[in-house]
């Protein structure tokens, strides 16, 4: 929206007891410079941060996914962790009633920001097997 500026003067332009106006408008790029244009938010762009512990820490470390897929958290706690990912062989979540279950895009895309997990890790012969236990 543009906007200008409003000059009253009484003394010279008064006709038939009316005021007339005038209005002064500069082009916004003199005064302001080139406008920038508005950096649009991708939607599909869904950050989630978790806060996961191991078992034995008392102190949580955040996880952010950049993503919430399954790729996202291996990355995450890839980064996080020090393990490669391509040496991450599968990851489960386990409920809070106790159920297992195999991680999919899915579950991720549910989470909320600062949902908290205990986080297991087993080496086995394939990979890791990575558990986040709810809590």
């Amino acid at each position: 929206q543009r906007t200008g500026q409003v000059f009253y003067n009484t003394d010279d332009e008064r006709e038939g007891g009316s005021v007339l106006v005038k209005r002064m408008f500069r082009p916004v790029d003199d005064e302001y410079g080139i406008p920038v244009p508005k950096q649009l938010k991708e939607e599909g762009l869904k950050r989630v941060l978790l806060y996961v512990r191991k078992e034995s820490d008392e102190v949580f470390d955040a996880l952010m996914l950049k993503s919430p897929t399954v790729k996202g958290l291996m990355d995450a706690i890839s980064e996080k962790y020090g393990f490669p990912v391509e040496k991450i062989a599968k990851i489960y979540k386990k409920s809070k009633k106790g159920i297992l279950v195999n991680m999919d895009d899915n579950i991720i895309e549910h989470y909320s920001n600062e949902d908290t997990f205990i986080l297991n890790v087993e080496n086995m012969v394939e990979g890791f097997k990575i558990t986040l236990t709810e809590i």
